[in-house]
């Protein structure tokens, strides 16, 4: 096998144990020696990503004058927005009916209702009690890599102003639901790649890939932009590491035979 391998073809099916296939590390056969440059040539991963995560699975609300937490599961779809509507509503099991105090974490079932308006693509939250203040809190985003912050799932489904918004029996959102796709891009973080510049500090991003295709389908990217790539972080390697962010720049994470291979190009000195 030659050290200087123009592409390097790598795949999460040679992951290590307890790892998995947006997270996971390999040995090469050989150390790839006076590596100058890398680019991401080419990706395959399927689209099996749930629309929830660490990151903005809670969703918090005031009804009356109690703050409301629901938590959203991060291991459940929904092929409809109505599928998502009968999850929130419904009794005994449901995201209202499992909520808690925000406050003291005791659970307490919020006394609301959610409905959808096709034509506004909006969510509507609707007190059971006619005349009750429904408050969403201003939205506060957190891109920092691995944190949870409450408001994220707020944006999420919609309700994106900077201020708090009330409303009487019933609140609607500003914006659309966003409750299929986890995410428009991905890119694919490594300990060989360096120079990348972002607006979450996160210097060793190799590329990024386009979310081109619905849930359930396979992603198939290849790198048109064959002028361009980028510094390695060493010359010499062997050992490598990669990890799949969404466009939050949160780890994406999804089963672990969902096999992701991708092809790197090596530019030597």
């Amino acid at each position: 096998m030659s050290l200087t391998a123009g592409q390097l073809f790598l795949s999460s099916y040679n992951n290590q144990d307890g790892q998995t296939s947006t997270n996971f590390s390999l040995t090469l056969s050989v150390p790839v020696t006076n590596a100058k440059r890398l680019r991401l040539l080419a990706a395959t991963i399927p689209n099996l990503f749930m629309p929830f995560a660490e990151n903005d699975k809670r969703w918090v609300f005031q009804v009356g004058v109690t703050n409301y937490l629901m938590t959203f599961p991060t291991d459940t779809r929904w092929a409809t927005i109505g599928d998502f509507i009968t999850f929130c509503n419904a009794a005994t099991t449901g995201l209202f009916a499992t909520a808690q105090n925000y406050a003291t974490g005791v659970p307490a079932a919020c006394p609301v209702s959610l409905s959808y308006s096709a034509g506004t693509n909006q969510l509507t939250i609707t007190a059971n009690t006619p005349g009750t203040v429904i408050t969403m809190p201003a939205w506060s985003w957190n891109n920092t890599q691995g944190t949870s912050v409450s408001y994220n799932a707020n944006y999420r489904l919609g309700w994106t102003n900077a201020a708090a918004r009330a409303g009487v029996t019933s609140l609607t959102a500003d914006g659309f639901p966003n409750v299929f796709n986890r995410s428009n891009v991905l890119y694919v973080v490594t300990n060989i790649s360096a120079t990348s510049n972002n607006d979450n500090n996160i210097g060793n991003v190799l590329g990024r890939i386009p979310v081109n295709i619905g849930w359930g389908g396979v992603i198939n990217y290849e790198n048109i932009h064959t002028d361009f790539a980028g510094e390695a972080f060493a010359k010499n390697f062997k050992e490598i590491t990669i990890q799949v962010l969404d466009e939050d720049y949160q780890p994406i994470n999804q089963a672990i035979n969902a096999y992701f291979s991708l092809v790197v190009g090596v530019h030597y000195d």
